[in-house]
């Protein structure tokens, strides 16, 4: 891993007990990961961090194409480490400028850069392709916006860990869905939501979600294969009566969803349109993202 100017064994020990990381949550990160050991979307995740660094109001000066680099020879440095066939999931954390009791923001500690990969678990994650993912409504709301801007990408998750324990005490391998204060639906802990119905997808609007960059770019995919794409309110009522539904994130780029709330949702798992949306994507990063996870 990469620690403020070192790249050292992933096992050496980097935080001390008070550290502002560990005691506070202050600190940003956004994930990357790799199609055939390349970097994907890497503009687009930089340019998250940096917003949700001045977001948080965090002072970061590495620029982007410094910090690409460092990601370039993280990966560099791991690549003779695993197999061949393995991809890498890339967490960059910037950990905020900030101490307990100073009395001045020039007596802060300056930011530190945190850089670490481990290789995507297929065979773990393969079970979603074929079942699809089990969802449950979890009582944790969603921090509102007000509180934490939703376009940070922050550490400072204990609602999530909350709702997805929650969830699970009521359906093992199930993942929580989280409604805001509204009663409307916005995210999971580590996806963007949407639901199918004919040719049109309706995704939650980005108030009380972190925008998310495979969600930006599963929109505009859609979008260019002809279908309605609405960025809209969604309730549970809309969720339960869907033909398909479907999460985005880094890692597994869509996840198709079997039930929510016990209820089933569509026929087939992938569902029609969340497997035409998989094939274009795989299409785009020259990967058969399915058959990538099904090879073990």
């Amino acid at each position: 891993m990469y620690f403020n100017g070192d790249y050292i064994p992933e096992s050496k020990p980097i935080f001390g007990t008070y550290d502002t990381a560990q005691m506070w949550g202050y600190s940003v990160s956004d994930t990357l990961r790799t199609f055939n050991k390349k970097l994907h979307g890497a503009s687009d995740h930089l340019s998250r961090l940096s917003d949700s660094c001045s977001a948080a109001n965090i002072d970061f000066d590495i620029s982007s194409s410094a910090l690409r680099d460092i990601l370039l020879h993280v990966i560099e440095k791991n690549t003779p480490l695993v197999d061949p066939k393995d991809e890498f999931l890339i967490i960059t954390y910037i950990i905020g400028n900030w101490d307990f009791g100073k009395s001045t923001a020039s007596d802060y500690s300056p930011s530190r850069l945190l850089i670490h990969c481990s290789t995507i678990d297929f065979e773990k994650h393969a079970k979603f392709f074929i079942e699809g993912q089990k969802v449950r409504t979890s009582s944790i709301k969603q921090i509102p916006c007000e509180s934490i801007p939703s376009m940070i990408k922050h550490r400072s998750r204990m609602h999530f860990v909350l709702a997805d324990k929650e969830v699970k005490t009521i359906e093992p391998d199930s993942s929580p869905l989280l409604l805001d204060y509204d009663k409307n639906i916005s995210e999971s802990i580590y996806a963007n939501f949407f639901i199918v119905n004919g040719n049109t997808i309706q995704t939650p609007p980005t108030k009380n979600i972190l925008p998310g960059i495979t969600r930006k770019k599963i929109i505009n995919i859609a979008q260019q294969m002809g279908f309605d794409v609405e960025e809209k309110n969604l309730t549970l009522d809309d969720a339960h009566s869907a033909e398909e539904a479907f999460f985005t994130s880094t890692s597994r780029i869509i996840t198709p969803i079997s039930s929510i709330d016990g209820i089933p949702i569509g026929k087939t798992i992938p569902g029609e349109s969340t497997q035409k949306l998989l094939t274009e994507y795989s299409k785009n990063v020259g990967v058969d993202i399915m058959a990538q996870f099904l090879q073990s």
